[in-house]
């Protein structure tokens, strides 16, 4: 299994009181294992994928990626282990604005020590962004930069691919293309995906549905 998680809750503060947001999850996903992520806004869709990469600190429970068990995994350790094992696709894009598309798609490749000059040309490629290779994120559309944004995760290889509704700003034909590359990226290099997404359709595609509803965990297809 590249990620385990074992009875996570997880708690927040709305208004002058705290809300449980996660109510004792528990999910593991195999390498090769394409997984869809459904539920309602605010039902913490995202917040799971901040606490499976790390970027949150996890309250109650545990969360295994690769072999590391991140509760008490160091600020290094977990920097490290995003470097190295997983891919982030989010919601905003976190493209870098002073880079071009192809220093942008180029990034984390070089972060994790992956860098693959001719595969990065190929997803760039795959995507529609040859064109754009020389242009910089404030010069893109909403679903350029979101094009962008998969090619860069794809591009480092990463043993998990976390995407925050990646298809979010993509119109029906786009969507459908980048679900077919995300999906066959991930079997090809035997990498999981976990994708939060409000689409019914792209889910479908998946080989697991869960769904989010008042904090607890359901699989719907499998």
């Amino acid at each position: 299994m590249i990620l385990a998680i074992e009875s996570v809750s997880h708690r927040i503060i709305d208004g002058d009181s705290h809300r449980l947001l996660l109510a004792n999850l528990s999910l593991t996903v195999a390498r090769g294992e394409c997984v869809a992520l459904m539920g309602e806004s605010g039902s913490g869709k995202t917040t799971l994928l901040n606490l499976i990469a790390g970027l949150e600190p996890i309250q109650q429970g545990n969360i295994k990626v690769a072999d590391l068990w991140l509760k008490q995994a160091s600020d290094k350790q977990l920097s490290g282990l995003r470097k190295k094992y997983i891919g982030i696709i989010f919601q905003q894009f976190n493209l870098l604005s002073s880079l071009s598309v192809k220093d942008n798609i180029e990034f984390s490749a070089k972060l994790s020590g992956r860098f693959n000059k001719a595969h990065g040309l190929g997803l760039a490629n795959e995507l529609g962004l040859t064109s754009l290779l020389t242009k910089y994120p404030a010069t893109l559309s909403q679903g350029e930069m979101q094009r962008v944004a998969i090619a860069r995760a794809l591009n480092a290889g990463p043993q998990l691919l976390l995407a925050d509704e990646p298809t979010g700003n993509l119109d029906k034909n786009n969507s459908e293309h980048v679900v077919d590359q995300l999906i066959k990226l991930a079997k090809l290099n035997n990498a999981a995906l976990l994708m939060v997404t409000h689409s019914a359709e792209v889910a479908c595609r998946m080989d697991k549905i869960y769904r989010i509803v008042d904090g607890s965990l359901t699989l719907h297809q499998g």
